[in-house]
């Protein structure tokens, strides 16, 4: 029947339908509520198992889904709960890399183990998404947009053609690759370019 829920209707938040407020239900009670779909991994696919059967189904983890809702997030300035479920995607991830050396087509919501087609595009590591929520674009390895403040737990460190951007809690220093440097502590968007 059509009673069960499944992750297609946290969609909402990408395409922008509810208000804010709205919006902020959804994340409490169903993203953030670890009895629906908040588990250790990613969003899975259904947040109950209607059988004994569908667990491997129900408890997927897609990253293309998970990486929609999460620009949902974004686009609601919910930052760091966009932050904490990329890391939930991304320890999947690593975790299979580590192990089995290996992209999944999906990843098992509560023991993050690989499931279906080995090195399928679809489980690829979402280092855009990533880069985006930490609020930093490499626009060229002189220039570089920074908006808002880290929204991780730890230090990030980034390079690219000779650059390096070290993104802290609190401030961001961007070296450039002839060496000079230059530190941002203001979260306000801006673009840092070689002086």
């Amino acid at each position: 029947n059509y009673a069960g829920e499944d992750h297609t209707l946290l969609l909402p938040l990408w395409a922008g339908i509810p208000d804010r407020q709205l919006a902020q239900v959804m994340i409490n009670r169903a993203i953030l509520n670890a009895e629906r779909f908040d588990r250790p991994f990613g969003i899975p696919a259904c947040p109950l198992i209607p059988r004994a059967k569908a667990d491997s189904v129900c408890l997927s983890v897609y990253l293309p889904w998970n990486q929609l809702i999460c620009e949902g997030l974004l686009a609601y300035g919910f930052r760091k709960e966009a932050a904490r479920l990329v890391v939930h995607m991304m320890t999947g991830v690593i975790q299979n890399l580590k192990g089995k050396r290996a992209f999944y087509q999906r990843y098992h919501a509560e023991t993050g183990q690989g499931l279906g087609e080995r090195n399928a595009v679809s489980g690829l590591a979402p280092v855009g998404l990533f880069m985006k929520v930490l609020g930093v674009q490499v626009l060229s390895s002189t220039r570089v947009r920074l908006e808002g403040k880290n929204p991780f737990p730890w230090p990030v460190s980034i390079q690219f053609k000779g650059l390096k951007i070290v993104r802290g809690l609190d401030r961001t220093e961007v070296i450039f690759p002839n060496g000079k440097s230059v530190i941002v502590d203001d979260p306000a968007p801006c673009i840092v370019s070689l002086p």
